[in-house]
């Protein structure tokens, strides 16, 4: 378990980078270009949180319970790492291509602005993964299941403020109204919010079937649903000219992900399950997951 304490630790640390990152980097675009600046983030949170909700359909009848973390990750195309921005008539050009948040960090694009001041855009942080681990337990009785991920709210530094995480999902078993089916089926819905500071606050959502077949140590299982993901977004724009008014700005977007497949395995040994997983949807999610079991 303390492995797993420390792989959310790392979460966290790199969580700070990331979001410390991006809020400084947002600061030197119009809101026009900063919803194409920042999309691809979102796309990767939503599939990355839309991840490792289930490595099993069985559930007990009596009682089950689980608790261990899930970490996710998303190997980052080269479509998502630049964007052609839309900078608004005060710039020239107005219209450049240049790097994503997840484009490499020496890829801004250079322009002016009010044909007076030289604009070097910010370029991204550099990522080739994406990852993401959360606490996840759960609880299961008469063949149903109930979810819970939490991160308590945790400072990530004076300007960005607090980030935590809710989730709470509810799963039940349908294969128990099919005498002797050979395989485990169950259905689950998740719900999720993400919080950092008052610059961002999202919510996951994910509705799914999915279906298991365990070998004495060994399980196979893998499933199908419909998610969604959307992200209110707060910052403030700083035109790039000396003695410039500051701008507080706001938008939404929503996650590029709808449907998802997935397919796995997990091994069992005694009270310890360690699991394997791929999803294929617009955002492709690598995931595992280590956790004791009773």
């Amino acid at each position: 378990m303390r492995q797993a304490i420390r792989l959310v630790g790392i979460f966290l640390i790199f969580s700070s980078f990331v979001f410390a990152q991006v809020d400084e980097n947002l600061t030197s675009f119009p809101q026009s270009a900063a919803k194409g600046y920042i999309q691809p983030l979102v796309d990767v949170m939503g599939a990355n949180l839309n991840s490792g909700l289930y490595h099993t359909a069985s559930m007990s009848k009596l009682f089950g319970f689980y608790v261990g973390v899930k970490a996710m990750g998303v190997f980052v195309p080269s479509s998502m790492k630049t964007f052609t921005a839309e900078l608004g008539s005060d710039y020239d050009p107005s219209t450049v291509n240049t790097a994503t948040v997840l484009g490499d960090k020496n890829a801004g694009a250079k322009t002016k602005y009010k044909n007076i001041q030289d604009v070097n855009l910010p370029g991204g942080v550099g990522l080739e993964v994406v990852p993401l681990a959360v606490p996840q337990v759960a609880f299961s009785t008469m063949n149903s299941e109930l979810l819970v991920r939490f991160v308590p709210s945790i400072k990530i530094d004076d300007d960005i403020g607090s980030v935590n995480l809710l989730g709470i999902g509810l799963g039940h078993s349908i294969s128990q109204y099919i005498p002797m089916f050979p395989i485990n089926v169950a259905i689950q819905g998740v719900y999720q919010q993400l919080k950092v500071g008052s610059y961002l606050k999202a919510t996951a959502l994910n509705v799914n079937v999915h279906a298991s077949k365990s070998f004495i140590f060994f399980t196979l299982y893998g499933g199908v649903g419909y998610e969604s993901f959307s992200a209110d977004i707060n910052y403030t724009y700083e035109p790039p000219l000396p003695g410039a008014q500051k701008q507080n700005l706001s938008f939404s977007l929503k996650g590029k992900n709808n449907f998802r497949a997935t397919a796995g395995f997990k091994l069992g040994l005694a009270i310890f399950d360690l699991n394997v997983d791929y999803s294929v949807g617009n955002v492709n999610v690598l995931s595992a997951g280590f956790g004791f079991s009773f």
